[in-house]
Parts: C-alpha cells; sequence; structure tokens
C-alpha cells in the first residue's frame, strides 16, 4: 500500500512539473514598443519560434499565427544598439538588413497560411525564417558579440 502512494505521487508531481513546463513555453511577452538592445529581442523572437514550434507539433493555427505575429512586430533596436551594429558591419550592413527583412517579411507570410490553415505552407515559411535567423547568426552573431562585450 506504501509502495502505491509512492508511485501516486511521484506521478502527480510528474504531472504538476510537467504542467509548470508547458506553461512557461507559451507565456504572453511584455508589450512594449520601447526600443531593446538585440540580445533581448534575440530572446523575444527565441520565444515567438517556441510558441510557433508548439503550435506546429500540437496544429494550433492561433498559436502559430501568434508566434509570427510577434515576430514581425517585435519592438525596434535601441539607438545605441544600432550605432554598434552599424559601426561593427560597416559596408555589411545591407546584408544585415536584407536577413531581417526576410524574416519579418516571411514571419507575415507564416501568419497569413497559419490563418488560412495551410500547414504545408506554414512549415515552407518557418523553414526559411529558420534558415534566414542561422544564416544571419553564423554571418553576424560572434562579430556583434565581441563589439558588444567590447563596448560595454
Amino acid at each position: 500500500m506504501l509502495q502505491i502512494m509512492k508511485n501516486q505521487i511521484t506521478v502527480i508531481f510528474i504531472l504538476l512539473l510537467s504542467g509548470v513546463i508547458l506553461t512557461g513555453l507559451t507565456f504572453n511577452e511584455p508589450e512594449t514598443k520601447d526600443s531593446l538592445d538585440l540580445p533581448t529581442i534575440m530572446r523575444l523572437i527565441y520565444m515567438d519560434i517556441q510558441t510557433i514550434n508548439e503550435g506546429i507539433y500540437t496544429e494550433n493555427f492561433a498559436l502559430i499565427e501568434q508566434g509570427a505575429a510577434a515576430i514581425n512586430e517585435h519592438p525596434p533596436l535601441s539607438d545605441e544598439t544600432t550605432a554598434l551594429v552599424k559601426k561593427t558591419l560597416g559596408d555589411r550592413m545591407p546584408a544585415f538588413g536584407q536577413y531581417d527583412k526576410l524574416v519579418h517579411d516571411t514571419a507575415d507570410s507564416l501568419k497569413h497560411a497559419a490563418a488560412d490553415h495551410d500547414m504545408e505552407r506554414v512549415l515552407e515559411k518557418y523553414q526559411i525564417i529558420q534558415q534566414g535567423c542561422v544564416s544571419c547568426h553564423l554571418s553576424f552573431r560572434n562579430e556583434i558579440t565581441r563589439a558588444r562585450i567590447t563596448a560595454e
């Protein structure tokens, strides 16, 4: 009898812990139009990607729309961050802007695909966003991170 109670307590604990973890994956981002630094915006976009992931895996098109809209509407870079990125990248700044535009435009298309409940288009647009993010990171992240650390 004691072993059965221990097993029940363990199962309840695991269920509660799973609920806490899953709830944390879908929390709403802070509503702000204030400018932010690049690491903060990247963390927000990462959370939006997680929302889209959850929506894809659960076929919840509303979550996919929510995540895509948030990517497209994230707050702008702060003036300090913009200046640092421009100074760091110099004549490569247009390439950075192209990645940003690609991700934003595709997030908008992803939002529309989710509104249409078109999972094939959702997956196509999501793959473009992922590739755009990874390509931008490979091209610029280390350099911008070093410049940011040096500036601090």
